[in-house]
């Protein structure tokens, strides 16, 4: 601290108080003699994570004390966390609108290359995820890398997580790197429940991945003949209704 230089004029308690705090914050000479400067430099290198603990402890009054008093609502901490990555990590709606109100980056990325918007996901918050996009949030990752994300998901079962992804924008038809779908994967590993939730939810029963292999190719190779009808039988209603549709368009 510049207090090396101005010691003298400082009271014994108050140096002890600052160094402290300074050596914490890794501060070095802050290149000024004046104590009253020195603390408020101190108080800006603290406000990311005093904005942070606010934010997780939902916080209101103490986060507008701290914008009062000149925080930046989107300063990131040691590894870039800003208050809106914690809010919505706790998937607090509250909190994450307030500092939206405040002016917050929605798209602010952590050291991790992390948004706000993947935090909500990850807590599975589908009011967060839905007041983050309607502010404009969106998910910087490609299609390939969202398809290996969603068919990850699928094999652990987490339905929930999925549907924050949707809520995000993020299609089920969305694919990896081999082509494979979500719908793939849950016939792939025998999940009755999660291939219904898949087609409830848009997939395409007629997807095919990189091998040209629909979902209910894979249930016929590997033998799950319940599997295969539980696609027919989703299948046949989608061929009668386009059917009908078609007849009625002649007519």
């Amino acid at each position: 601290m510049g207090a090396w230089f101005s010691r003298k004029n400082i009271p014994a308690e108050v140096y002890k108080y600052w160094s402290a705090i300074a050596t914490s914050l890794r501060l070095g000479w802050l290149g000024t003699e004046n104590v009253r400067t020195e603390m408020k430099m101190c108080q800006f290198a603290l406000f990311p994570n005093l904005l942070n603990s606010s934010a997780v402890e939902e916080d209101y009054l103490g986060l507008e004390e701290h914008l009062r008093e000149g925080a930046d609502v989107s300063c990131g901490d040691e590894r870039g966390r800003t208050p809106l990555h914690v809010a919505a990590g706790e998937g607090y709606e509250g909190t994450v609108r307030f500092l939206l109100q405040q002016g917050a980056d929605v798209n602010a990325i952590d050291h991790d290359g992390v948004n706000p918007l993947q935090d909500a996901i990850h807590a599975k918050s589908l009011v967060v995820v839905k007041l983050l996009v309607s502010a404009g949030a969106f998910l910087e990752k490609s299609s390939e890398e969202l398809g290996a994300e969603m068919c990850c998901l699928t094999s652990l079962g987490d339905t929930e997580q999925m549907e924050a992804l949707k809520e995000a924008g993020v299609s089920l038809n969305v694919s990896d790197v081999h082509g494979r779908t979500p719908l793939h994967v849950a016939v792939c590993t025998d999940q009755p429940e999660m291939v219904q939730f898949c087609i409830s939810n848009g997939s395409d029963l007629e997807q095919r991945d990189r091998l040209n292999n629909r979902p209910v190719d894979d249930a016929q190779r590997l033998g799950l003949q319940h599997l295969v009808k539980q696609l027919s039988d989703q299948v046949h209603p989608l061929n009668q209704a386009t059917e009908e549709q078609q007849l009625s368009e002649l007519v």
